[in-house]
């Protein structure tokens, strides 16, 4: 909310958030699900790289259940590599959630290679080829085309979305769990991954 200073008065506005092009996240697991989890995490988050298997096994683990999670991707403001690897992570994905759950466990395994120490004497420039570089592993992407995607403005509409929609939710700090919406959880990123199904399997009980 914020607050103009007139001469006379005092008029207040709020803040909207444009209407984005698709909704913040990428979805893997049932449709219509009816136990969710809201996961918000960054590419550069120590705490995010241990939580993402934890993630993965328990989409593994409730397959066949009514259960989906949906990884909001945002960038905290001290990494500053976070960036530039959401936005290849938006442009190898390309709107589909596998592909970007895919590459996201391959960047998070190579996280060590774009840490602040390491860019400290490196460039923007730096970042971007790095960034083909794994494209380019990863999925065959061929290097000019990863580059020419991290200036479309699709892609930086994709990568910004998530950004918006986490302020709208409050959130600060990475991972970020919410599960039916609910945020005040007993577990955290360093839980195993019994303390998480400890926590779900009851809301599949009748």
């Amino acid at each position: 909310m914020l607050y103009f200073c007139g001469s006379n008065d005092i008029k207040q506005r709020t803040m909207a958030i444009p209407i984005p092009h698709r909704p913040s996240g990428f979805t893997l697991g049932a449709a219509n699900a009816e136990v969710t989890l809201d996961v918000f995490f960054d590419i550069q988050c120590p705490h995010s790289k241990q939580y993402w298997p934890t993630l993965l096994e328990i989409l593994r683990r409730y397959e066949k259940h009514s259960l989906n999670a949906t990884a909001h991707l945002i960038t905290i403001s001290n990494h500053h590599q976070a960036w530039t690897m959401s936005l290849a992570l938006m442009a190898v994905a390309q709107g589909d959630a596998q592909r970007f759950f895919d590459f996201a466990t391959y960047l998070f395994a190579r996280q060590d290679q774009y840490m602040n120490d390491v860019f400290r004497h490196k460039t923007l420039e730096d970042q971007r080829q790095l960034a083909a570089d794994f494209a380019l592993d990863h999925c065959g992407m061929p290097r000019e085309k990863l580059l020419e995607l991290l200036d479309d403005h699709d892609v930086y509409i994709a990568a910004r979305t998530p950004i918006r929609y986490a302020a709208t939710r409050a959130v600060w700090a990475t991972p970020t769990v919410f599960i039916n919406n609910a945020d005040d959880l007993p577990v955290n990123f360093k839980s195993p991954v019994e303390q998480w199904t400890a926590l779900l399997d009851p809301l599949f009980e009748e």
